[in-house]
């Protein structure tokens, strides 16, 4: 379920649980991706951990935009790494995981079990105590080291559960917080798992599990995916709206974005991504618009339009400009 203020625990893995991430530049290039989401759709992110073969992400969505924001996070990075790794087909399985999180209790449970990712798992079960918690707070890939040590602190965290260890300083409560992910290094935390099985769309006490069963059966809107229950969102602009930003920002004609040459370069490419990344429209549908016989031609230039914009900064920039002006305007 989406509504504004709405606590997540978001959950991606591999298509038939292939590796997502191959070595150190795919997880730098997807937290680049996850910070242009973040501040894109304004959501909030408390935790995270990245493995090999999936991610956690811990996130409140002030707008509602769960969906939205999701959307864009896994198609920047599939992309990316179909186009980097010549790989092609889906690159997550399915559609993502999403169970809402209430009360503190539980979102304590919930960022040890995601900091503690890293050293479960049947490879960890015999490995020394004091090897764990080397690997643990050395591992790059998760938020662990920024809750655990003041001075790993990072600007895309935001670290108010902190405060949850109610221990005065924020000093003392990295320190508390680090004895109680140790805590369960050797062991499970049956308490939460037991808890967080309870339902399929929650995390949380009876009471917040009763909530959400009593909003899901008023609304009617339960969906047979994983778990994953979406309420409407505000409307996105119509490809039409977008296609008027983008001639504003880029300074193009509609002519020129319709004649089937080289005549705009990179541009043409930049335009049919953001039609697609803006409106939410298929490439299939941005495809007919714009007179392509095949969708795949959209995709291709996709893929050059997020090369072009991760190396130049005043086309990014206007890439948020043209985002942001097709947002203001109403469908």
């Amino acid at each position: 379920m989406s509504y504004p203020g709405a606590k997540y625990h978001l959950t991606v893995r591999g298509n038939g649980r292939e590796q997502v991430f191959l070595g150190a530049e795919d997880y730098e290039r997807f937290l680049e991706q996850l910070d242009a989401s973040l501040a894109e759709d304004g959501v909030i992110l408390y935790a995270y951990a990245l493995m090999p073969n999936h991610f956690h992400l811990f996130v409140e969505t002030p707008r509602g935009n769960v969906v939205r924001f999701m959307q864009r996070l896994n198609t920047a990075y599939g992309m990316y790494f179909r186009h980097k790794h010549q790989r092609p087909g889906h690159c997550f399985q399915g559609r993502y995981g999403a169970k809402l999180v209430e009360g503190d209790s539980y979102i304590l449970a919930l960022t040890r079990y995601l900091h503690l990712n890293p050293v479960k798992g049947k490879r960890w079960a015999e490995v020394p105590l004091a090897a764990k918690k080397t690997h643990l707070n050395g591992y790059k890939w998760s938020s662990y080291r920024g809750y655990a040590w003041g001075g790993a602190e990072e600007e895309r965290i935001d670290y108010r559960w902190l405060d949850l260890m109610e221990c005065g300083t924020r000093g003392l409560c990295r320190r508390a917080y680090r004895r109680y992910v140790e805590s369960m290094l050797s062991k499970d935390d049956v308490e939460y798992l037991e808890e967080e099985g309870k339902s399929r769309y929650v995390t949380g006490d009876e009471r917040a599990r009763e909530r959400a069963a009593e909003e899901l059966k008023e609304k009617r809107l339960e969906r047979a995916v994983t778990g994953d229950i979406a309420w409407p969102e505000d409307s996105l602009p119509d490809i039409g709206k977008v296609e008027d930003a983008v001639l504003k920002v880029l300074g193009v004609t509609a002519n020129d974005l319709r004649f089937h040459g080289h005549r705009l370069g990179v541009l043409k490419a930049v335009a049919l991504e953001l039609c697609c990344r803006c409106s939410g429209a298929t490439q299939r549908a941005v495809a007919q618009r714009f007179g392509y016989r095949h969708e795949s031609a959209v995709g291709k230039a996709r893929k050059i339009a997020l090369t072009a914009l991760a190396k130049d900064k005043s086309l990014a920039a206007k890439a948020v400009r043209i985002e942001k002006m097709a947002r203001t305007v109403k469908c």
